[in-house]
């Protein structure tokens, strides 16, 4: 997994916000503001809506899977490999 360096510039007023909000939880800034980020994703990731498969493609779902199960799946290296079916 590769990680992205983010800066972001606070107010002293956020700072010392973050830092009694951080300290309560044991946490320092950094990591409480990652905390917050973390929180915040698994929210947004919670709200994404599902659909129900209709019925042709939920068959279809299922007997790929059990071909698949059945040893009859082929791995692909490239999009190109398709041609060798």
């Amino acid at each position: 997994m590769s990680t992205q360096k983010i800066q972001i510039t606070l107010t002293p007023e956020e700072v010392a916000a973050l830092s009694v909000k951080s300290k309560a939880l044991g946490y320092n800034v950094t990591k409480y503001i990652k905390f917050l980020v973390a929180r915040e994703v698994i929210e947004t990731v919670e709200e994404y809506p599902t659909y129900k498969m209709s019925k042709r493609l939920e068959k279809l779902t299922e007997k790929a899977i059990q071909e698949y199960k059945d040893g009859k799946a082929v791995l692909l290296d490239s999009p190109y490999d398709l041609d060798k079916l």
